[in-house]
């Protein structure tokens, strides 16, 4: 998944190179916090500990909710950059609660979003002064903030409801109803504005508050919902990058036993990423394009629902770096890129 993070007036900006949306966590970073309104038994440690279903047969495995399922999810998305010497960290949490309005006769699922509350942490470098760090702190639960101008792009969206179509494989197909949080962002601009640039904008709404967040809720499941024998299954992607490379990376996912726990049917779903980077060959004959390093790697696992395909507890943790140059020889100018990005997803069912 491409991670285009453009934060609007009055933020910083961050441009990863890409997201891949993984399954992972470490049994002592699973632990749901009970002072979130969660139950804080669910852990990997408890569920693997918890008595296993002998022969448990899984005829399909994908998502699907009942009509009138209610759910709140708490996403939080940490990104540390380092491009040269300058750093970017970022971390966003954002709570939202879903209700499950209709089952199309393909399986997909319609359903009203409604974000709930959000927490934005930022530190990175000035760009209008060299050297100098600058740093944004919003919490939608502080007065003040909610009551701020400048966080216009935030307050737009906390308790605004929209309508979002969701694949029976867990693709996040559509997200509607976005006019009022775009109008409420533009202001008294808002009849001023061109429609494209109003577009653009509706476009990064989506993204950025709806589209990236509730991707990342949702498992990977195997092709058409076909669960082989061995519970094993892999999704390749090619996915250019800079304009020049290739990379093709390729996530295999593994699905362990079946266990009953907190009145569920659940397994602990595995994945490891790989990835091939390809520089093409048909390059034009006054570029030298020479590739240091490169590397795009994650692990993880996720507590998932075998019965609804539902996401209980989950967190990814993906590294990307990249160390390059190009020159051209007809002017002999050379640009190098050297970028890491470490970038580390948590999800939790609240309730």
């Amino acid at each position: 998944m491409e991670l285009i993070n453009a934060r609007f007036r009055g933020s910083l900006i961050l441009c990863g190179l890409m997201l891949f949306t993984l399954l992972a966590c470490t049994e002592e970073q699973g632990k749901v916090d009970s002072k979130d309104g969660a139950i804080a038994s669910w852990s990997f440690e408890a569920v693997e500990k918890s008595p296993t279903i002998a022969d448990h047969t899984i005829n399909g495995f994908a998502y699907m909710p009942k009509e009138g399922d209610t759910a709140q999810y708490k996403v939080t998305q940490i990104n540390m950059v380092k491009r040269g010497n300058l750093s970017l960290e970022q971390e966003i949490t954002q709570s939202y609660t879903k209700v499950i309005k209709k089952i199309n006769p393909d399986g997909s699922i319609e359903m009203n979003i409604r974000i709930d509350s959000m927490i934005v942490n930022e530190k990175g470098p000035n760009p209008q002064k060299t050297g100098e760090t600058i740093s944004l702190k919003y919490n939608s639960g502080n007065d003040s903030d909610r009551k701020n101008k400048d966080f216009i792009q935030y307050n737009s969206v906390i308790g605004a409801q929209v309508s979002a179509n969701v694949s029976k494989l867990g693709k996040v197909e559509e997200v509607l109803g976005l006019n009022t949080i775009v109008n409420q962002m533009l202001g008294a601009k808002k009849d001023s504005i061109p429609e494209k640039m109003k577009e653009q904008l509706m476009q990064q709404v989506k993204a950025q508050f709806f589209q990236l967040p509730m991707q990342q809720e949702y498992q990977t499941f195997p092709d058409k919902g076909v669960l082989k024998k061995e519970r094993t299954w892999t999704k390749v992607d090619v996915i250019p990058v800079s304009g020049i490379l290739t990379v093709t990376n390729s996530v295999t996912y593994t699905m362990g036993p079946v266990h009953e726990f907190n009145g569920r049917k659940v397994a602990i779903v595995k994945a490891v990423l790989t990835a091939k980077t390809e520089i093409p060959k048909d390059l034009p004959k006054f570029i030298q394009f020479s590739l240091n390093k490169s590397t795009f790697q994650g692990t993880g696992s996720s507590i998932v629902d075998v019965v609804t395909g539902e996401t209980i507890l989950k967190k990814n943790d993906v590294l990307t770096e990249m160390d390059a140059s190009i020159k051209d020889l007809r002017s002999g100018e050379k640009q190098e890129v050297k970028q890491q990005i470490k970038t580390i997803v948590s999800v939790a069912m609240l309730r």
